[in-house]
């Protein structure tokens, strides 16, 4: 039989995954398809993404990654232009922050406290480690190319 802190966990896995997969639907105006949700420990490699953190009932982070080409594609679907080589960083980190309060907001909805952090970039060859397990979801947007999405839990 299963404790109750492993039920907990994992409902607020379940709630995590829905509310991602709920935030990316309703923020990127790209048709796209879902992989199924695949959990790990193995660190990450990263070459270009946004990180934001998570604290209160769920601690962990959430990790956007893509190509600079897949991020500037969802900046043109959404704004309607072409987003300049600068303007590239402060999107990644919009759309971010975007996607982590419609997870957020979802997480309220179902009872689960949380505060966000401010996006973190990361540009370059990064590894990522330091978290329990993650839960990783790949995204593939038929038009633009493919996004991954990464749920870092630290419990």
């Amino acid at each position: 039989m299963a404790s109750s802190t492993e039920v907990n966990v994992n409902e607020i896995i379940k709630e995590l995954y829905n509310g991602s997969v709920k935030s990316i639907k309703s923020v990127v105006p790209v048709e796209h398809e879902f992989e199924s949700p695949k959990m790990s420990t193995n660190p990450l490699n990263v070459e270009y993404g946004v990180l934001i953190g998570y604290s209160g009932t769920f601690k962990g982070d959430l990790l956007i990654q893509a190509s600079h080409s897949v991020f500037s594609s969802i900046g043109e679907a959404l704004y309607g232009m072409q987003l300049s080589e600068e303007m590239l960083d402060s999107f990644s980190g919009e759309l971010g922050n975007m996607l982590a309060g419609g997870l957020s907001t979802h997480l309220a909805d179902a009872g689960i406290d949380t505060d966000i952090t401010h996006p973190t970039i990361i540009s370059g060859e990064a590894r990522l480690t330091g978290f329990k397990r993650v839960l990783e979801v790949a995204i593939h947007y038929k038009s633009i190319g493919d996004m991954k999405m990464s749920l870092l839990l630290n419990q």
